[in-house]
């Protein structure tokens, strides 16, 4: 699977989710991993200029929390949003 459709197909027809780093890295192919930045600064997550935040976006989804310590990120459908 393309790594950038990870979360958006884990996500899907679900209004809000909460995702461990590592339940999205076991999706990813050929063993990649979340960059380094995903891991430490909470801003990668909300950033709109970089293609895994596009991609969740495109979708319809916004993060609504980035859990570092705990390392856990949740998802929330924006409002006004049809799920697929």
């Amino acid at each position: 699977m393309n790594d950038f459709l990870v979360i958006p197909t884990l996500l899907a027809k679900t209004p809000n989710m909460q995702l461990s780093f590592a339940e999205i890295e076991a999706q990813m192919s050929y063993n990649h991993v979340l960059p380094e930045l995903a891991k430490t600064y909470s801003a990668w997550w909300t950033k709109k200029e970089h293609s895994f935040s596009s991609a969740w976006a495109a979708y319809g989804y916004q993060v609504d929390k980035v859990d570092l310590v705990n390392q856990f990120v949740f998802f929330q459908k924006k409002k006004n949003t049809r799920l697929p």
